[in-house]
């Protein structure tokens, strides 16, 4: 309304000034200015280009350290299904972030450990996995990004913390989604963030709270997503907003991972040795 109004009274200043200059080109000048404000008003409307909103999202829910338990259900197209369970450590958030995975059951992958080290606005986190079998890690080599993390629907690139820094991104309107309005938001890799398994990614920001509902993942010269990562039932613990439930769709291979989030703490000290090749290679160690 305010801006209606503003409008209207920038016009009518216009040709008050044409008038009285004698000027007559009129028409072509108001219907410019009319463009002008057009423009104007939807660049009011959108309040916010992409950038500004992953940078606010990432300024909410940043936090100096979370830890969950995780109970996964493993589903194929055949509805085969596999539980596992797994505890997760994170230091640091987006492209300054530490992780570390330690699966916890069933018998043929407790102690199997996953540390990750990511560069903030640069290249592929450092990965490693650790396989109590062979008493050693194994470093995640770019062109394996896209293996399957441990069985799951998950792969290597999947388990980073998605930093906004290494892609070109772009607002592409609004969608509800579950009941609530997102923007919608094109992330394409950009060369200097390293090395990707997907051509772009639309993400699904909550607007109410700039959180991420839902990421469709585009693999190479695919024009539709090949996977989509769903997060749900989000509440509020202790000040932070989190997804208790994760669930990665393979939309090709019909399979489907579901994780459960127990036990969620946040800000909580992690010990200095934590998120090192050592701590990784402990069997049992945390």
């Amino acid at each position: 309304m305010i801006f209606e109004t503003g409008r209207r009274h920038l016009l009518v200043a216009m040709e008050v000034y044409m008038h009285e200059n004698k000027l007559t080109v009129r028409v072509p000048l108001r219907l410019a200015l009319a463009a002008l404000l057009v423009a104007m008003s939807a660049c009011l409307a959108w309040g916010a280009d992409a950038r500004t909103l992953l940078k606010e999202s990432e300024n909410r829910h940043r936090t100096r350290t979370q830890q969950y338990a995780g109970e996964l259900t493993v589903v194929n197209k055949e509805g085969k299904v596999r539980k596992k369970g797994w505890k997760s450590f994170r230091e640091g958030y987006a492209g300054d972030a530490k992780n570390l995975i330690r699966f916890i059951d069933p018998p043929e992958v407790k102690g199997v450990g996953f540390l990750s080290l990511a560069h903030p606005g640069g290249q592929n986190p450092d990965q490693w996995l650790y396989l109590p079998s062979m008493k050693r890690e194994r470093r995640i080599a770019a062109q394996d990004r896209d293996a399957s993390f441990v069985g799951t629907d998950f792969n290597y690139e999947d388990m980073e913390e998605f930093d906004h820094e290494k892609y070109k991104v772009a607002l592409q309107g609004e969608q509800i989604v579950e009941g609530q309005p997102c923007h919608v938001i094109t992330a394409t890799p950009l060369e200097k963030g390293g090395k990707s398994v997907y051509e772009k990614k639309i993400l699904y920001l909550r607007k109410d709270i700039l959180y991420l509902m839902r990421m469709d993942l585009y693999l190479k010269r695919d024009k539709q997503p090949g996977k989509q990562l769903i997060l749900s039932d989000i509440q509020s613990i202790n000040g932070h907003w989190v997804a208790r439930k994760m669930e990665m769709n393979d939309l090709k291979k019909g399979s489907r991972t579901t994780v459960l989030l127990r036990e969620i703490a946040f800000d909580k000290p992690q010990p200095a040795n934590r998120f090192t090749l050592r701590n990784l290679n402990r069997e049992g160690g945390d």
